[in-house]
């Protein structure tokens, strides 16, 4: 082939896929059994958590890619990740909080099943660190 696209590979993204669909499902049914606004707030709260994991499948593959030599580098790159990872939350569900300050059981319900689907779904990869 004259233009052959690089293979990707989709192991990693799997967990996120399998962990939008749990979360779109928990609000789907939040709005069904009680309004529209919670499941607006599971969702939000969903993504939130969908977020935190994308950031951590970045970094894994970003460190796949760059290896670090000595433990140091490695330790101050965990450290760097965990960061990102905290603040970022933290950051989401305090707007989400003021945005969204009707249902916050709502929200951090939508974040609990939003984890709970990433540690279920993470299951799925193939690779193990």
């Amino acid at each position: 082939m004259l233009f052959a696209m690089p293979r990707f590979k989709l192991g990693p993204l799997i967990p996120l896929l399998l962990q939008s669909g749990l979360v779109g499902l928990a609000a789907l049914a939040g709005g069904l059994l009680v309004e529209v606004k919670t499941a607006l707030a599971m969702l939000y709260g969903g993504g939130v958590a969908v977020a935190n994991a994308a950031l951590l499948v970045w970094r894994w593959r970003r460190g796949l890619r760059d290896y670090h030599c000595d433990g140091g580098r490695h330790l101050r790159s965990f450290y760097r990740s965990f960061m990102e990872r905290f603040f970022v939350v933290i950051f989401l569900l305090a707007a989400g909080f003021a945005l969204l300050g009707d249902n916050p059981l709502a929200l951090l319900a939508g974040f609990l099943v939003g984890q709970i689907a990433w540690m279920l779904a993470s299951l799925t990869l193939r690779e193990r660190t």
